[in-house]
């Protein structure tokens, strides 16, 4: 029965693999019908870069109707698995209040968490917006981002 488990597991690793290159090549072919049918099961599924890539496409219109309460829901799926792209465009959304209410504190807190995954985009807009913000501000954004990778760290 084990075996079996395993097998079935080894055979499952590439065939995800290979239907998020798929999905990916679609992309890049304007081919979004699909991309759309090979990543959105993966993003459903918790695949933190497939769901990066169907915000992509909610963001920009691209295959789907151009909606970013949509995307904002596919960037925080795939945020809270540590994606850092996907954290950094968040706090682009909460920044321009597109798709929800406009957020400077929230949209800091996903800058710093992205910039300390290694976005550059991140640290560029980490320095942006707090420019915008007063020191009380800034300081509530640094508590939840540290809260937040505290909460989040890898074991």
């Amino acid at each position: 029965m084990i075996l079996a488990i395993l097998i079935s597991i080894m055979i499952a690793i590439p065939a995800y693999a290979n239907d998020f290159q798929d999905g990916l090549d679609a992309i890049h072919e304007t081919n979004y019908k699909k991309a759309l049918e090979k990543l959105m099961p993966l993003a459903e599924s918790g695949h933190a870069a497939a769901q990066y890539n169907i915000g992509v496409m909610h963001e920009w219109g691209n295959g789907v109707p151009q909606d970013n309460s949509q995307a904002l829901k596919w960037y925080k799926r795939s945020a809270e698995l540590s994606h850092k792209d996907a954290q950094n465009n968040l706090g682009a959304l909460y920044s321009k209040g597109e798709g929800t209410e406009q957020n400077f504190v929230e949209a800091l807190k996903w800058f710093l968490i992205s910039a300390e995954n290694g976005s550059e985009g991140g640290q560029k807009n980490i320095r942006i917006l707090e420019k915008r913000m007063n020191y009380e501000k800034i300081s509530q954004a640094q508590k939840f981002a540290n809260d937040w990778m505290r909460g989040h760290r890898k074991k």
